[in-house]
């Protein structure tokens, strides 16, 4: 029976009996929610059924309090992740909510659900405020690890926990430890099936990226070049499937890769790096205008980058124009 048919047959029992086809129609609805290779044009369903999800286990929770708590939680979650569709606000608070509902659990369910919401959040505020994103993300990769045996699902969730621990210490000036938890998520998605790296291959970039970063700022150029010469090409064939999921890590690695050229002593490899990431922000500023204010902080970014790499190979006036057009675009949006 297709997901569908199911939904439509438990909507129909769940008016004769709530109590007892509500949880099984809620569960329905968070695993259409959470459905993978799904069109963009869907979103707005995903994003109904999260929330059908979550009115219904209020209402179960308000008829049997301390039966359903786990699964208000779930769909809490499930809500705040559908892609694309949920301000930063609305996420964290729906993450927090379902914190609330789980932080003493003690069974794997709860366990599971726990972590979901502790990664969520700290995903959202890694670029914010990254000291409360990186509690939490330590408190994530802890309860995964509770979790134990964990399934596909949950091994890649705890490499995005490792990217998101990774990402804020290397923001809070602690490098070291940054490296040492992005080898761990790669290793992760490197013990995985390469099937299920391309099912994953968001989280798997970015846990690439995040090392080949890593090691750049360690002056290992010729390791990271190895490292992001495969991924660059995968990504570039992405970003024609899925521009706007794909292009900013795409950007992130080819600021890597221009400072790696630069470091070899490569200008002109730097420069066309540097070009390309700029040209992939410009194209998201234009294509996802959502995320703009976002968006226009990386594109001047990447103005400054490929100004700087100018001005190192003595090309003063078109380092000048670059960093004059990144000083304009900051000051329209301060």
């Amino acid at each position: 029976m297709s997901l569908a048919v199911r939904i439509t047959l438990l909507r129909q029992l769940t008016r004769v009996d709530l109590a007892r086809f509500g949880p099984r129609l809620a569960e329905a609805l968070v695993t259409r929610s959470h459905q993978v290779k799904i069109r963009r044009s869907f979103v707005p369903r995903r994003t109904a059924a999260a929330d059908e999800a979550v009115a219904l286990y209020r209402r179960l929770v308000q008829d049997r309090p301390g039966r359903h708590e786990v699964g208000l939680a779930r769909a809490l979650v499930a809500q705040g992740s559908v892609p694309d569709d949920r301000t930063v606000g609305s996420a964290i608070a729906q993450g927090r909510e379902a914190i609330g509902y789980v932080e003493n659990a003690t069974n794997r369910d709860g366990l599971v659900v726990l972590a979901a919401a502790q990664l969520m959040v700290a995903a959202q505020l890694c670029h914010d405020e990254p000291r409360d994103a990186l509690s939490l993300a330590e408190r994530a990769r802890e309860t995964w690890l509770r979790c134990a045996p964990l399934n596909i699902h949950e091994q890649v969730a705890l490499a995005r926990s490792l990217t998101v621990v990774a990402y804020c210490r290397a923001v809070l000036d602690s490098p070291a430890e940054a490296l040492i938890a992005r080898e761990g998520a790669v290793e992760i998605f490197r013990r995985l099936s390469g099937w299920t790296r391309r099912n994953y291959w968001q989280a798997h970039f970015e846990a690439v990226g995040g090392l080949a970063d890593s090691l750049a700022a360690q002056g290992r150029w010729a390791e990271t070049l190895a490292l992001a010469a495969d991924v660059r090409e995968e990504l570039t064939f992405v970003t024609r499937l899925r521009p706007l999921r794909a292009r900013p890590i795409l950007g992130g690695l080819l600021f890597v890769l221009a400072k790696c050229h630069a470091g070899l002593g490569e200008p002109e490899a730097a420069v066309a790096a540097v070009k390309e990431a700029v040209g992939h922000y410009r194209w998201l500023a234009e294509h996802d205008p959502n995320r703009y204010r976002l968006l226009h902080h990386r594109v001047v970014v990447a103005l400054r980058t490929q100004a700087s790499v100018f001005e190192g190979l003595g090309q003063h006036e078109q380092a000048a124009w670059t960093a004059a057009e990144a000083e304009a675009m900051e000051s329209r949006w301060r």
